[in-house]
């Protein structure tokens, strides 16, 4: 970086001026030489005129002169019958009298090209002699009536030619060019000497008009420049413009307006210039209460104060409090309060009226009575608030005190305006940092708790493949401290995700691969967690970009996909299980049906009752199929629709355990109360959640082994309870039973057919009447317990259910 001295900024001031604004006399200049130029070239037209004009009057008398001496030629020719004997005497004296002038020559030439008269005006010699046979021979060219020629000496010659009437004879009358044009000799000489007079007038008028007009002109235009780009001029170049502000002419009147205008600008550029530099240290800084102290530090240098305060708006108060000041006592600062409601105070005047106010003088200032005693006691006499105008930051004042009265000035308080403008926005500017400082920490805040709050992992990488972000359950996923996984690059995370892997070396080679693609893509690989257990994870890449769409790093999103595989497989297992369930009774029902409707066989009336019974029973267990996945289905959906009535509860037991009396055969061991209590319910539904536990129960344990159901009250709620003395439910599957298409993988539950949907259903049942149900082990076989609440209302009749998808295993 270098920097100008103040003579370097005239130097390259004046080549400025000397290269781009020298306008004028260019201007002028160039006016003078296009009308110097006019007039040359006109006279040179002119001259080409008066020439050719001369030289056609020439030639014109040449011809007659040419013709003349012609016919005396032919006359002499006619008398003489011969043109060798011909007597050109008579011709030959007329030649002299023609010749007399000493510039003009004839030849005559006969038709063989033989000068046979000639009265030249030099000396004949041999180079002259070849000459004019040469110009004999051009005169013999067709169509040659005149032409020029330059003779030995370099002079150049004008001929005419004319032909004897009769004879293929010439006559050649020629002069020199210089003789032709001597009468314009004359006039080219004055031509010549008046264009010389006119070009030194004017240059001696340019010189008179560069020095007294264009010149200073230049130099007040040069003037200008300096106060442009300066803002002053020196001294010694105020001593040279002073010359030219004691002319009487305009230039002087210019010059003297231009000097004025200049200390005005001056003056002006230094407060201006106080203003700006003012201005950038107030609004260097972005924290509030600095702020303040800058204004002040500042304040104190542009208007030379010792005291400066800036009151503030106490919003928990409702009073405006000094809050921050130079040169003012503690007890002043402590105890002023003003009220936003008070008519005369100069700050409260300030606010209202949007101008700065001034006390000159607080001893005769009568709106300034009530506050004298606390001037007095501070030691000022002169006040001047400035409003600064905020509205995101608290309403405040700046006070100015001087000890002493003092009236500022119009130039002093529109400095003040300006400068309260500038130390507002600063104001708000600390104000709206401060606000958006706060709502950047608090979107944060947020942002990182619903980041933290996710089941998957997030990693947000740089383009250089540092770690700039990662959330807890991504670093609980490599099973490394938060604090440590943010300093890991990407490929150490990927290494110890490999290591945990199902097939850690598949993994490892495919993780350069995975570093250097772009764009979204994603890798599912199986884990085995620090509990041994199995789980699927899914590792989404995407890309990161900013608002316009440059990449600015990479994002991996590690979702744990292990409930969507399982979800996968149980409806894998639930299309085979239900195509299985579906096939059979179709097959039962088609198969008796075909034998039923055989041509070659004849049954009698109890086979075809037995067909038909078996057709029935098939049918109604495909009925039933098909209403546990509907009724799972309106589960699921949160459509089951319970209609409630009073209903006594032991007759819904003995309904359901005589409708699965066959399944039973005589096993169950009903244990109820003397007394049970009426009941609020769905009566199909309740029914069909003990039909379902009785079934179960029956598939699941010994042919010979009992299977109890009992019932009681406690605690406001009626419980029922099914056992029976089976294999059982393993103490790691618990609840998990309940869920849909679930099923305990044993050699039984293989043997025995279903869809693991009945006890989905019974908990949907349950749980829609605001009841529970659950399973404990017996040692040996399975109790399912479920209660019901006893004081559901009366009055309602019909209940429209709705359950979470949480409820049903989703």
């Amino acid at each position: 970086m270098s920097w100008l001295t103040d003579s370097d900024t005239a130097v390259s001031d004046s080549g400025l001026n000397a290269t781009q604004e020298r306008d004028l006399r260019v201007s002028l200049l160039r006016l003078y030489v296009i009308f110097v130029g006019s007039v040359l070239v006109a006279v040179l037209v002119f001259a080409a005129l008066v020439r050719n004009r001369l030289e056609s009057e020439a030639i014109e008398r040449d011809l007659a002169l040419a013709e003349a001496i012609g016919g005396k030629v032919a006359e002499a020719l006619a008398v003489s019958g011969d043109e060798e004997s011909v007597d050109l005497s008579p011709v030959a004296e007329s030649l002299v009298l023609v010749t007399v002038d000493g510039e003009t020559a004839v030849i005559i030439a006969n038709a063989s090209r033989r000068v046979v008269l000639s009265q030249a005006t030099t000396v004949p010699d041999a180079v002259w002699e070849n000459w004019q046979a040469r110009v004999v021979r051009q005169a013999f060219q067709p169509n040659a009536s005149s032409f020029f020629t330059t003779d030995p000496d370099g002079q150049a010659w004008e001929h005419v030619v004319a032909i004897v009437p009769g004879a293929d004879w010439r006559v050649i009358v020629e002069r020199p060019i210089s003789a032709v044009l001597s009468a314009a000799q004359g006039f080219f000489r004055g031509v010549i000497i008046a264009i010389i007079i006119y070009l030194v007038g004017g240059f001696f008028f340019w010189t008179i008009l560069s020095r007294e007009i264009i010149s200073p002109l230049e130099w007040l235009e040069e003037f200008s420049g300096l106060m442009r780009w300066r803002g002053h001029i020196r001294p010694d170049e105020r001593v040279r413009f002073a010359q030219l502000t004691r002319r009487s002419d305009q230039v002087g009147s210019l010059a003297r307006s231009l000097l004025a205008m200049g200390e005005d600008i001056e003056k002006r550029f230094v407060e201006l210039s106080t203003l700006l530099e003012t201005s950038r240290i107030v609004a260097s800084s972005l924290d509030a209460t600095r702020v303040i102290d800058n204004i002040l530090d500042q304040v104190e240098r542009l208007f030379h104060v010792d005291r400066v305060a800036v009151v503030a708006l106490d919003q928990r108060a409702g009073v405006f409090r000094i809050q921050a000041s130079r040169g003012l006592s503690e007890d002043y600062v402590s105890q002023l309060r003003i009220a936003p409601s008070e008519p005369n105070s100069p700050s409260m005047r300030a606010l209202r009226n949007q101008i700065p106010v001034q006390v000159s003088d607080t001893e005769t200032d009568l709106a300034f009575a009530d506050f004298r005693p606390r001037a007095r006691q501070e030691g000022y006499r002169s006040v001047l608030a400035i409003p600064l105008f905020t509205q995101h930051a608290p309403p405040a004042v700046l006070l100015l005190y001087k000890s002493h009265p003092y009236r500022y000035s119009y130039r002093e308080l529109e400095l003040a305006s300006s400068f309260g403008h500038h130390a507002s926005i600063a104001m708000e500017n600390a104000a709206l940092f401060a606000q958006s400082d706060e709502r950047l920490q608090e979107q944060t805040q947020r942002l990182e708790a619903i980041v933290e709050s996710l089941q998957d992992g997030l990693i947000l990488e740089s383009q250089s493949g540092g770690v700039l972000y990662c959330n807890r359950q991504a670093a609980m996923l490599v099973g490394v401290p938060l604090s440590e996984a943010q300093q890991m690059p990407v490929v150490e995370w990927l290494k110890r995700l490999a290591e945990t892997a199902v097939s850690p070396e598949d993994l490892a080679e495919q993780i350069p691969a995975i570093l250097q693609k772009r764009g979204p893509h994603f890798l599912d690989l199986t884990r085995r967690r620090a509990d041994g257990r199995l789980q699927d994870l899914r590792l989404q890449f995407f890309d990161v970009t900013d608002a316009h769409g440059h990449r600015i790093g990479r994002g991996q999103l590690w979702h744990d996909i292990t409930h969507d595989r399982e979800l996968d497989r149980m409806k894998s297992a639930l299309l085979s299980t239900v195509s299985h369930e579906l096939r059979t009774p179709l097959a039962a029902i088609k198969g008796y049906v075909s034998t039923l409707l055989a041509q070659d066989v004849n049954w009698d009336a109890q086979t075809q009752r037995e067909f038909l019974q078996t057709i029935s029973e098939e049918t109604d267990r495909l009925t039933q199929l098909v209403r546990n996945l509907l009724d799972m289905s309106r589960i699921e959906a949160g459509m089951l629709q319970i209609r409630r009535e009073l209903y006594p509860l032991a007759d819904i037991l003995t309904r359901a355990a005589s409708q699965t009396e066959t399944v039973l055969g005589g096993r169950l061991q009903m244990e109820l109360p003397k007394e049970l209590p009426m009941v609020w319910v769905d009566v199909p539904r309740l029914e069909t959640v003990v039909r379902n536990l009785l079934d179960n129960a029956a598939k699941y344990s010994p042919p010979d082994s009992p299977i109890i159901l009992r019932t009681w009250v406690e605690d406001g709620q009626v419980l029922i309870q099914v056992r029976d003395f089976g294999s059982g439910v393993p103490e790691e599957v618990g609840n998990k039973i309940f869920d849909r298409f679930y099923r305990v993988d044993n050699g039984m539950t293989r043997q025995v057919g279903g869809v693991g949907l009945g006890l989905a259903i019974c908990k949907g049942f349950v749980e829609a009447h605001g009841g529970r149900i659950w399973v404990e082990n017996g040692r040996p076989g399975a109790i399912f317990t479920f209660s019901l609440p006893l004081n559901t209302d009366s009055s309602e009749e019909s209940i429209h259910v709705r359950h979470s998808q949480e409820n049903f295993g989703r």
